[in-house]
C-alpha cells in the first residue's frame, strides 16, 4: 500500500480524537465517538506512549506495532510486534463500535485506552533478560479525559488525561503513525553487555534465536536537537556545545542544534527538545524507538539546573557542557559506563572537578573521550572495534557495578538520572 494511501486511512484517527466539544461555562472537554474507514483493517500501524507523573516526572511505554480486528461490537487493537510469534497476538485494547453505516464504523477510542503499560521503551537485557516474557505489567487509568488532538505530518498526537488507582494524576501522550520502517536503516544486534552498553529493543525470535538491537538514531540525516525557548541565554552556548561534542565521537558532522520554536516542549513529536526544566528531581532523557529495529524516533531530553553543584557562571557553564553531553549520549542509545579507571567516557558519573575538566575540554574543543568515541563510531557507522584499547565498562545493574564508588557528597558532584532500573518507577510500588 502507497505511503498516500496509508496516511488518507490514518485519517480515522484525527477523526477520533479532533471532535472535541469545550464547555464555555465548565472548560470540560468530552471525546466524540469515531468515524472508521473498515480499510484500515489489518494494516500496521505504530504506537508510542510516554507520560508525565505530576509528583515524579516523565516516563515512556513500551512501543508496539499494532493493527485492528473486527470482533462482533467492537475493535480490538491487536499487538503485532513479535511477528515470529505463534500464540495468537495480545489484544492491547477493545473498542466500542457504537453506530456502523455501508462506509464507517463509529467508535470511541478514549474508552479504550484504560490501562498504561509500564514497561518502558527505553529497556535493555538487563532489564527484562535475553528472552521475550509478556510480562503484561500496566496500572488501570480513572477518570480518563482527552486534553488536546493534533495531528503532525502521518503522526496522530493525542494527550489524555487520567489517574491511578493510588491517585496519582498522569498526562499521557499518544503518537500512533502507520508503520513504515526505512529500508536503509542499518541494524545493530547486540551480543551482550560485557564490551559497551546500548540500549536495545526487546527480545525478538528468529530462526538462531533470540535477537535484541541496539537502539540508534538513522544517520542519513543530521540528528537535530532543539533548545526550549525558555532556556536562560548565559547557558545556551554551553548547552550547545555539549550537545555537538558527539560530532567530535562521530569524527564527522552528525548532530545539529537548533533553538525550538516558542512554545515546544519536551515531549514533541516533531523535534528532539532539550527541555530547561527547573524543579524536578534530576536531569535525564529519554528515547522512543522502533521495536523491531532499534531506530530511535523520538529523544526527549530534560536539563534541571537545580542539579549544578554551584560556581561562578564559567564553572556553571562548563557544568552544563558535561551534563548535556552525558544526556545527549543517553538519547543517542548510550548506557552508562561506571567501569574504573579514569576518564573515559561522559557516560560516566565524576566529582566536580572532574565535571569541570571535561567540560572545559569539551569548551575547548578537545578531542572526545576514548570510549565514547569508539563505541559510537562502532555502533553507529561500522568501525570495527579494538578490544585491545577499548577501555572497560560496566553499567547500571551489572554486579559489582556503582556509580561514585568513592561516595562524593552531593554538593561536589554533578548527577543525572542515576536508576535506569525500571523497578524504581513508583508506579511499580
Amino acid at each position: 500500500m502507497s505511503r498516500e494511501m496509508r496516511m488518507r486511512q490514518l485519517q480515522f484517527i484525527v477523526v477520533a480524537w479532533l471532535v472535541v466539544t469545550l464547555s464555555s461555562a465548565s472548560g470540560a472537554v468530552t471525546a466524540q465517538p469515531a468515524s472508521l474507514s473498515p480499510n484500515v483493517l489489518g494494516e500496521r500501524f505504530l504506537l508510542q506512549i510516554s507520560y508525565d507523573q505530576r509528583t515524579v516526572g516523565f516516563n515512556t511505554s513500551r512501543s508496539r506495532i499494532v493493527t485492528f480486528r473486527r470482533d462482533g461490537a467492537a475493535l480490538q487493537m491487536l499487538d503485532v510486534s513479535d511477528a515470529q510469534r505463534s500464540d495468537p497476538p495480545p489484544v492491547l485494547a477493545t473498542i466500542p463500535i457504537s453506530r456502523e453505516t455501508p462506509s464507517t464504523l463509529d467508535v470511541d477510542l478514549n474508552e479504550a485506552f484504560n490501562t498504561l503499560d509500564r514497561e518502558e521503551d527505553r529497556t535493555g537485557e538487563d532489564y527484562y533478560g535475553r528472552i521475550e516474557m509478556h510480562d503484561g505489567i500496566a496500572v488501570r487509568l480513572f477518570d480518563r479525559r482527552a486534553l488536546s488532538v493534533a495531528y503532525h505530518g502521518a503522526t496522530l498526537v493525542f494527550d489524555q488525561e487520567a489517574r491511578t488507582n493510588d491517585g496519582q494524576q498522569l498526562i499521557i501522550h499518544y503518537y500512533l503513525s502507520a508503520y513504515q520502517p526505512r529500508a536503509d536503516f542499518r541494524r545493530f544486534e547486540m551480543k551482550n553487555l560485557r564490551r559497551f552498553g546500548f540500549y536495545e529493543t526487546y527480545p525478538q525470535w528468529r530462526s538462531s534465536g533470540w535477537v535484541l538491537y541496539a537502539t540508534k538514531f538513522d544517520i542519513h540525516e543530521p540528528i537535530v536537537f532543539a533548545l526550549s525557548s525558555d532556556t536562560p541565554k548565559q547557558y545556551r552556548s554551553a548547552l550547545r556545545d555539549g550537545v555537538l561534542y558527539w560530532n567530535r565521537a562521530f569524527g564527522r558532522t552528525v548532530v545539529r542544534v537548533i533553538d525550538a520554536p516558542s512554545g515546544v516542549r519536551a515531549p514533541n513529536p516533531d523535534y528532539n527538545v532539550i527541555q530547561w526544566a527547573p524543579g524536578g528531581f534530576a536531569s535525564t532523557s529519554y528515547i522512543q524507538s522502533d521495536p523491531l529495529t532499534g531506530q530511535i524516533l523520538h529523544a526527549h531530553i530534560f536539563i534541571l539546573p537545580h542539579t549544578l553543584a554551584g560556581g561562578d557562571l564559567d564553572q556553571q557553564n562548563d557544568q552544563l557542557r558535561y551534563l548535556a553531553a552525558h544526556e545527549v549520549g543517553h538519547a543517542l542509545g548510550l548506557r552508562h559506563n561506571f567501569a574504573p579507571g579514569g576518564m573515559t567516557s561522559v557516560m560516566d558519573y565524576f566529582k566536580l572537578p572532574q565535571i569541570l575538566q571535561i567540560g572545559s575540554e569539551i569548551r575547548a574543543g578537545m578531542p572526545s573521550l576514548a570510549y565514547d568515541t569508539a563505541v559510537v563510531q562502532h555502533v553507529y557507522l561500522g568501525a570495527p572495534l579494538d578490544t585491545d584499547t577499548l577501555p572497560p565498562f560496566c553499567t547500571d545493574s551489572q554486579q559489582g557495578c556503582f556509580p561514585f564508588r568513592s561516595a562524593p557528597k552531593q554538593s561536589n558532584a554533578l548527577h543525572g538520572n542515576v536508576s535506569t532500573d525500571p523497578a524504581h518507577d513508583p508506579l511499580r510500588q
